[in-house]
């Protein structure tokens, strides 16, 4: 325990908050350029390869390495511009951020229903058919049939003549 004198000479100073992504220098994201990537073991109760790159950040040009999320790794090349946030897997000593799937030059994954967010990969949607317009009557005509097009009717009383693929 520090005596009074001690404390009126040297008072106590609060602990720094330290940031666990300094390289982001309080942005939520940066652009960044890809050196090289590499693949990386993780720490000891997990066996795994692990996708990492080695990148520069635009205006800093600090240098740093990233986790590359998903299983396509081999599309990132040197000089590819990717998207950087932070906090990287726990379980990769020195790896503090991540990078962002479907920004930049690093692509979503495909074919993703659960977990789209993480990946970049945009919502499924059934296909619909392309030829029918909401709030449009169909008309046909006998003469018409055999030629396969059909006459669409618009709400603002227009004919459209559209293509039938069948």
């Amino acid at each position: 325990m520090s005596s009074t004198m001690n404390l009126i000479r040297k008072p106590k100073s609060r602990p720094v908050n330290k940031s666990k992504s300094p390289a982001l220098m309080k942005c939520p994201q940066k652009g960044a350029i890809v050196k090289k990537s590499f693949i990386v073991n993780p720490r000891k109760p997990n066996s795994a390869k692990r996708k990492v790159a080695k990148v520069v950040f635009r205006r800093t040009k600090r240098i740093a390495d990233i986790y590359l999320e998903g299983i396509e790794f081999n599309r990132l090349n040197p000089h590819s511009v990717v998207l950087v946030r932070g906090r990287g897997p726990r379980d990769l000593p020195g790896v503090r951020y991540h990078a962002v799937r479907g920004k930049g030059d690093f692509p979503p994954l495909m074919n993703r229903r659960n977990g789209r967010s993480k990946y970049g990969a945009k919502r499924f949607k059934k296909p619909e058919n392309k030829n029918k317009i909401p709030g449009e009557k169909v008309l046909l005509f006998k003469e018409e049939k055999e030629e396969k097009y059909r006459f669409l009717l618009s709400p603002f009383r227009r004919l459209k003549r559209v293509n039938i693929r069948y």
